[in-house]
Parts: structure tokens; sequence; C-alpha cells
């Protein structure tokens, strides 16, 4: 259960002992003893606060000022400042240049996206878990007026967290329950220097905008005088709970739902469709950032066009994935999937596909006086590191059909006399099987069975030395023309090797 606390911005008007306690709250409940972090410094009134009250607040931090020229305008006045407040602390203090490039999401977006990613990389390169920024409760008022205009879900509600993991550190906004105004009525009394952006008073900017015309429009709707934050940052928190709780719900059905094939994602849609569409939609995320490693710019309208995929349908997502609707299932992989090579298959012998984590395994098989293979029953479970070789049960666990593929065999298969010059491959076009109803084409089988298109290509087919395939996966074996003289057993076996889950994120 999670611990309860008091939701939206602190009220306005606290004084200096109370502004210092909350900041050190904020540190406590995120920040171990004696860390190192990195202190976003830009000079302002924002960040000179911060970094005083944190200095103050928890004197045992190891501090390090981070400070990021974006080259967007003349800075030279707001490096010395920023340079300053290091010095005057005697805490550590760099500089970062970045080059801001505009990819279509608008100059500021970019500006915060160089940004974060510079001091991501200093706190990596100082060894430090956490970079402090000096975000307010206006500022996430101010988030989530403008999130609302763009028709955000939840987490768009949710605005700014108070702290998110980044890669290998945590973001942690200190202030963000405090008022600016008392955060700046803090900057004042201690008679520190600040800088003032001139973009901030850019009517062009749309949180300039936010500020001077959405809050108070919403602070006069309210009845109030004006100050619309309170309210507004208990919805976040609020929408925030909420955002958490249908993630951690989606996050135990993707891993009872989502099957992993190699580098491939797949779920079925009768699954899916039996979700409530926020559920669906949040295993679709996970199921997407898996294949991706990330997920970011997986928004509502994307996740959605997948839920959308008629049978048959295919699209592409962020980040170059591909994803297909088929025989019940909605499958995703990565751009570079690619094929499984071809690899000649020792008998006995064991050949890895590190493509999909997993090896085939063979060896020869027992017959009886009639020629009959006697085939003991594999077991299912994990073997210990002594078994193994050839006559023993395998290492293991045995590995999984594809999804969609249940036809035949999954798990072994004992082929009736040992082929000669057995190779594992990806399949061919005109590959056919030869079984009880007569020779039937792989690609057709796959269709039949409901193989997802995305994983196709890393679908394992043993083919003879004429190049015939013997056996696929949960998919089918060749059938024999006689008795067994000299049988090989074949299986698949897991070698632990597999991508993440978004899950385990």
């Amino acid at each position: 259960m999670a611990t309860p606390h008091t939701v939206g911005a602190l009220p306005a008007g606290l004084r200096r002992q109370e502004i210092v306690s909350a900041v050190r709250e904020a540190l406590d409940a995120a920040v171990v003893p004696g860390a190192t972090c990195v202190v976003a410094l830009s000079g302002g009134p924002d960040s000179t606060a911060l970094v005083h009250l944190t200095a103050e607040a928890r004197p045992d931090l190891r501090l390090h000022a981070v400070h990021v020229r974006h080259g967007l305008r003349e800075d030279l006045s707001d490096a010395r400042v920023a340079a300053h407040h290091a010095a005057a602390l005697g805490i550590g203090h760099s500089e970062r240049r970045v080059r801001v490039r505009d990819t279509g999401a608008g100059l500021e977006a970019a500006a915060r996206d160089s940004r974060y990613a510079a001091l991501r990389e200093a706190a990596t390169g100082l060894g430090a878990g956490w970079v402090l920024v000096g975000h307010t409760a206006d500022d996430r008022a101010e988030t989530l007026v403008l999130n609302l205009s763009r028709g955000g879900g939840l987490r768009g509600l949710a605005a700014m967290a108070a702290r998110r993991p980044d890669g290998p550190v945590e973001v942690l906004r200190p202030l963000l329950r405090l008022r600016r105004r008392d955060v700046h009525a803090f900057v004042e009394g201690e008679g520190l220097r600040a800088v003032s952006d001139p973009t901030n008073r850019d009517p062009e900017q749309r949180r300039f905008r936010a500020r001077t015309r959405a809050l108070p429009a919403l602070g006069e709707l309210a009845g109030g005088p004006g100050d619309p934050v309170g309210a507004l940052t208990r919805l976040a928190d609020l929408a925030g709970d909420d955002a958490e709780a249908l993630d951690v719900l989606a996050a135990r059905h993707a891993r009872r739902l989502v099957h992993a094939w190699g580098p491939v994602r797949a779920v079925e849609v009768r699954a899916l469709g039996a979700l409530p569409r926020a559920l669906a939609a949040r295993v679709v995320r996970d199921l997407l950032a898996a294949v991706r490693g990330d997920s970011a710019g997986l928004d509502a309208e994307t996740l959605l066009g997948v839920l959308r995929l008629a049978p048959g349908g295919a699209r592409n997502v962020p980040g170059g994935v591909w994803v297909t609707c088929g025989g019940g299932w909605l499958a995703a992989a990565p751009p570079d999937a690619g094929e499984l090579p071809a690899r000649p298959v020792p008998v006995p012998g064991v050949t890895a596909l590190p493509e999909i984590g997993q090896a085939l395994h063979a060896d020869t098989a027992d017959v009886d006086d009639r020629g009959q293979g006697r085939l003991d029953r594999l077991d299912e479970r994990a073997w210990g590191p002594d078994a193994g070789g050839p006559g023993d049960q395998p290492p293991g666990p045995l590995g999984a059909p594809p999804p969609g593929a249940m036809r035949a065999p999954a798990r072994y298969v004992l082929l009736d006399d040992r082929p000669d010059g057995l190779v594992v491959r990806a399949r061919r076009p005109g590959d056919r099987l030869r079984l009880a109803g007569g020779r039937r084409k792989v690609a057709d089988l796959f269709v039949d069975l409901g193989v997802p298109r995305a994983l196709r290509g890393l679908v394992p087919v043993v083919a003879d030395a004429h190049d015939e395939p013997v056996w696929v996966p949960g998919v089918g074996r060749r059938m024999g023309d006689g008795p067994r003289r000299e049988p090989v057993r074949l299986w698949l076996a897991s070698t632990g090797r597999r991508l993440p889950d978004a899950t385990s994120r």
C-alpha cells in the first residue's frame, strides 16, 4: 500500500525554515546519505534557490553544479552567475555546451532533450545517481495545461513527476511542491544573484501564454482569487496515482500474455480484446517497449493505431518497429530482426541459434526389434548442470514453440531414419513438408496456424542434404517411408538468452 501523502502544492507564503524543511523532506525520500548529485544550475532564480537550499537541507551530499549552454542566445552572464554560486558554496562546477537541433517537436522541446542528455552524461561521468532540477509547483501547473491542450492522457495530466528514471540516473525535483513566489522570495531574502531568461517573457512561447492567460482564466472559473495552481497540482498527483496503478496492472498482464521469440514479441488479439482498452493499450506499449528498449514516442494515438490493426494489417511505429496482425496475433519485430542463417547440424551435437535464444539438439535414439523408435518423454523441467550429452536428457529448459505454432510435437521429434547433411535455416520460397495429407507449403502452414509474419523468418527449418524440410518446430515433421533403423531425435532447448521485458525496467 502506498504511503499516504498530501496531494498538490504546499500553500503559498511559507517561511524560510518551512521551505528548507520541504526541500529536506523531498531529498530524504529519494537520495541516500552521502550521495553524489548533479544540480542543474542555469543561474536563474529557481535553480539558484535549488542549489542553495539543497546545500543547506542536506549538507551530507556531494553536489556538483552543471551549467548547460544551448547557444540559442547570449548567455555568458548566466554562465558567470552559475559559476559564482558554485564557488560560493564550495561545490564542483562544470559547463556543458550542446547543439540544439529541431527535429519537428519544436525548438523548446529540442533544447530540453539536449539539456537532459547533457546532465545525464555529466552525472554518469561523475558517478552521480541523481540529477536535481528546479521545477516548482507553478511549472507543474503550466505543464499540465500545455499537456491538456495537446489531448494528453493520464500521464499528461500527471505532468511533472517528483522523481523519474532517466537511463542510469534519477531526475529529482525537490522544489516541486513549492510555489514560485516563495522560491523567488527566498532568493531575494538571501541576497542571491540571479539572471532572468528573456524567453520567459516572450508571448510567442506557449508556456508564457499558459502562465499569463490560461492559468488566470482557470482561477476565475474556480471562483477564487485567480490562483489555480493548488487545484491543478492536486489533479496532477491524483492522475499520477491512477496512471501508476494502471501501469502496475498492465505489467502483470504483459508478463502473462506477451510471448517472446528472440527479439520478437507477440500477444494474442483475443486476450487483448478481453482487457479494458486502457489496460490493453498499456500492454501493447510494454510489448513495443520490450522490442525497442524504451517507450519514448509511443503516444496514445500510436498505441490505439496498433490496437485497431485488422487481420492482415501491418504498420511501422516510432523506432522502426514493424507490427503485424494475423492469425489471431499481434507481433512486433525490431528493424534488425533478420532471419536465421543456415547452419550445419551435427548428429550428435548442439547447434546454437542465438537469434532466438535457443539451441537445436540432435542425437541418435534406440530402436526395438521391430525397428520402432523408443523415445522417452523429455522432461520439461530445468535440468541440473550435470545433465545432458548424447543419449541423456538434454540440458534445458526445453524451448517453447513459436507463437501460433502447435500442430506437431513442438518440443521434440523423432525422425524415421538418420538423414545426412542436416542444416537448420530460415524458411525459403518453395519449402514443402511431406505430411500425412500430402505435401504442404511451409508458408501455407504458417498462415494456417497463425504464426505471426513478424517472426516467420526466425522459425527454424531443419532440412536434409537435398534441402528438403524434415522438421519445423511446432509446425510439422516429414512423414517417413518405413521402419526406423537409425532414428535421430531433435529438440529445441532454451539458452536463457532473450531481450529483457519492458515490465522488468
